[in-house]
């Protein structure tokens, strides 16, 4: 007759199994694995609070020099505003003046007695108008080219600090290669 082997179950596998793994080495080496993931999370954590601290300065900052850029703009915006409106006004100022000069030129070569008076008004009128056109047409580019001068001076607000690649080292603080 065979005589029957006991059979381990796997409880009795588990058991065995945990008193060998409360052996001291074995619980050290448990203690030194909880510890090392104990200074990686807190080093996780140190680094990611750094990480928003400089996130948070640095989007204050851009928000502050956004501001400042916004209203750089918008009082640039209000200057050519006003500049277009005055132009506008010198615009509209002479052509009164040329329709006013024109009826008076009709008026006067109404009144012109022979040919050659009303030559010499017409030769007046045409004179004045091409001087005057000159003026205004010498005054209206000078006031474009200084519209033009400011519309392309550059910002004052400078963005390209915020965008140094440095400052990531700041966010990432990986350690330095051996």
């Amino acid at each position: 007759m065979a005589t029957a082997t006991p059979k381990t179950t796997a409880k009795q596998t588990v058991k065995s199994t945990a008193k060998k793994a409360e052996s001291p080495a074995a619980a050290s080496a448990a203690g030194d694995a909880l510890k090392t993931a104990e200074d990686f999370t807190a080093k996780a954590r140190e680094q990611f609070e750094d990480a928003m601290s400089h996130f948070a300065d640095t989007a204050e900052d851009m928000r502050e020099k956004a501001e400042d850029m916004t209203a750089e703009m918008r009082a640039r915006f209000e200057k050519h505003q006003q500049m277009a409106a005055e132009m506008n006004s010198e615009f509209v100022e002479a052509a009164k003046e040329e329709i006013s000069d024109a009826v008076q030129l009709a008026s006067d070569l109404g009144k012109a007695k022979t040919f050659a008076d009303a030559m010499e008004i017409q030769q007046a009128y045409w004179s004045n108008l091409f001087e005057t056109r000159v003026a205004r047409t010498q005054d209206m580019t000078a006031k474009t080219v200084e519209a033009a001068k400011e519309a392309f001076t550059p910002m004052a607000t400078d963005f390209g600090a915020l965008f140094d690649t440095s400052a990531y080292e700041k966010m990432f603080r990986f350690p330095g290669k051996a």
